[in-house]
């Protein structure tokens, strides 16, 4: 009998021991959970084990507090001051990640770390997809904090992950974040819609091709008050597919680059349409300050630029109609050309490089091709200062059409004709006081047009007309003073 009792004995303090196990257990996780206020919808990612020192891999415990919060009706996913080393983070449907003042996302330097959103092949062939911070198909979810996320991008090479991408995401929030050192580009949309990103500072400089904001296939993105600082260029829009770039509104931006400020292109497949950009700073862009290029088959109109600011930029308006007709996703067939028309450019006023990828500066290039002629380009309030430089035997150089190279400003020749603009294969330009000021002699003339159907001129220089098309294309110049 005492054998028989002291055998319950000890079951009966085994299920004790196993329930107080648990029950242990489950009060540490709440306990644990509740460490975010109140536990309403606020989560700390040290609550799930993350550990802010800067060498614990916290892939898994920040990935379990995004999916938790997802699965609980959604909230805040606060990172608290620290530095919390991870891999690919993908954010979920109504779910916020907050980056504390004084937290910083820092990512692994190794790509076996990292996953593939919506994977791609860019304009130069480079294939792309992998992030630090990603998501596919979620609705509602935002990214900030006056923290940072830091993408460690030194050394990659081959694969390089961008720093946010966002692929068929809608109701997007990036706000009072700092974004830098991605392996590649910093933010990406795509195929991406009603995005609005205010007061973010991006400084990306670790490796090549480090854009700042690229957005592609996407709609209804609001950009405002950012400071963007990069290697490659500031904001791009691209279409790498048939869904188009439209409704995208830029305002009081400072954009600062290796290459170019604000450039529509090098992917060019879809439509641009509906596309404003106002009140910003061009600082320092060796590769161009407005370059507005379809190359792809993509339609590019109502494209809106308006007192824009430019220092040190090289080319400072640059817009390219071509014919490479690259494709970017599997199945997809070369387009025929595309088009670009309805231009308006007001209110600039630009300070042209004196050193540059050209010998000498020109301001504003725009150039179709045969049997593609860019629509109608509207020019106005825009005065430019040059160096000049050029010569009289300068105005024979040869620009050639390369319809199928990749466009960028020193695509024709290492300098062009004109010193303020060089225009052909255009059937509409519109001058309205545009003023060209130079700080050093320039033998070529102010503005050539080749193959250029129409042309009106008030207040600005007359043009000098190259290779004049026959009467039969209805050549025709309105008289103004310059």
């Amino acid at each position: 009998m005492a054998l028989k009792k002291d055998f319950w004995t000890n079951i009966i303090l085994i299920i004790v021991l196993v329930a107080l196990v648990v029950a242990v257990f489950w009060v540490v996780t709440a306990i644990r959970i509740s460490q975010s206020p109140n536990n309403d919808g606020n989560y700390s990612v040290t609550a799930f084990g993350a550990v802010g020192n800067s060498t614990t891999l916290n892939s898994k415990a920040i990935q379990n507090a995004i999916d938790y919060c997802h699965r609980h009706g959604g909230g805040v996913v606060r990172v608290p001051p620290g530095k919390y080393l991870t891999g690919t983070i993908e954010l979920k449907s109504n779910v916020t990640l907050h980056v504390d003042k004084g937290a910083e996302i820092l990512g692994s330097q190794n790509i076996h770390n990292y996953r593939k959103v919506d994977p791609f092949i860019d304009g130069d062939g480079q294939p792309f997809g992998y992030c630090l911070v990603g998501a596919n198909g979620a609705t509602h979810i935002g990214l900030d904090g006056h923290g940072i996320i830091d993408g460690n991008g030194y050394g990659f090479t081959g694969n390089r992950p961008f720093l946010v991408r966002f692929a068929g995401c809608s109701g997007v929030e990036v706000h009072d974040i700092t974004l830098r050192e991605s392996a590649a580009w910093g933010l990406n949309l795509y195929q991406s819609l009603n995005v609005h990103i205010s007061h973010v500072h991006i400084y990306n400089h670790a490796n090549y091709n480090n854009d700042g904001i690229d957005i592609d296939s996407s709609q209804m993105v609001f950009i405002s008050h950012c400071h963007i600082n990069s290697e490659d260029d500031s904001i791009c829009m691209k279409t790498t597919t048939q869904m188009p770039c439209a409704h995208i509104y830029v305002s009081h931006c400072t954009l600062q680059s290796l290459c170019a400020a604000f450039k529509f292109g090098s992917e060019s497949r879809g439509t641009f349409t509906d596309i404003h950009c106002t009140d910003c700073k061009f600082i320092n862009c060796r590769l161009g300050g407005i370059k507005i290029m379809s190359v792809d088959g993509g339609h590019i109109n109502n494209i809106r630029f308006d007192h824009i600011q430019m220092t040190n930029v090289d080319v400072p308006i640059f817009i390219r109609l071509g014919g490479r007709l690259s494709t970017f996703h599997p199945d997809q067939k070369p387009l025929v050309p595309g088009a670009i028309t309805n231009v308006v450019i007001r209110n600039v006023t630009a300070t042209v490089a004196a050193e540059s990828r050209l010998l000498f500066p020109t301001g504003i290039v725009i150039s179709g091709f045969p049997h593609h002629r860019i629509g109608h380009i509207a020019l106005e309030d825009i005065s430019m200062t040059l160096s000049g430089g050029g010569t009289a035997g300068d105005v024979h150089v040869h620009i050639p059409e390369r319809i199928s190279a990749f466009p960028d400003i020193d695509m024709f020749s290492l300098y062009y004709p004109s010193y303020g603009m060089f225009a052909r294969y255009v059937k509409s330009i519109y001058l309205e006081n545009v003023q060209f000021t130079l700080t050093h002699p320039d033998l070529r003339p102010a503005v050539i047009c080749e193959h250029v159907n129409r042309i009106h001129w008030q207040h600005a220089p007359a043009p000098v007309f190259l290779h004049p098309m026959p009467s039969s294309e209805n050549h025709t110049s309105s008289a103004g003073n310059g």
